[in-house]
């Protein structure tokens, strides 16, 4: 059950960095003011090391590593250009962040739980996930 767990585990919290990195990529381009480009490069970075760790942890356990699939990346682009489109400003791209945030640091939580007998690294580096998204989210509220 532990490898079982920990299989699960560490895919989630993989698809939730993938998605994140995809995010950012996709609104960087967007953002006007410097300052707000650079809290978000700098999450996009500790993301990556994340990503990193993770799959490094997936090796470890012989784990496949699973990209999010081309449904919730497909309804994340329309959902980002249509509330763009509506107001293209700093404003709309934070709040995009704010609640994708929200969403994974949630959706984490649950995972954790649910895959309760995940070895120790699996579940630290969930939590590191959660940190960096909560750091993000409280970055981002000067621009709601």
């Amino acid at each position: 059950m532990k490898y079982q767990d920990t299989a699960c585990l560490t895919k989630e919290v993989g698809k939730g960095i993938d998605m994140a990195i995809y995010s950012f990529d996709q609104l960087l381009e967007r953002v006007k003011d410097p300052a707000l480009k650079k809290v978000i490069t700098e999450s996009r970075n500790d993301h990556k090391r994340l990503q990193d760790e993770n799959n490094n942890l997936q090796k470890a356990y012989h784990v496949m590593k699973q990209e999010p699939g081309s449904m919730a990346k497909g309804m994340a682009w329309m959902e980002t250009n249509m509330k763009l489109s509506m107001e293209d400003s700093d404003r709309v791209v934070a709040d995009i962040i704010t609640k994708g945030c929200d969403t994974g640091v949630k959706n984490l939580y649950k995972y954790i739980n649910e895959y309760a007998e995940s070895d120790l690294a699996a579940v630290e580096t969930a939590r590191k996930l959660i940190d960096i998204e909560e750091t993000l989210e409280e970055n981002l509220r000067l621009y709601l």
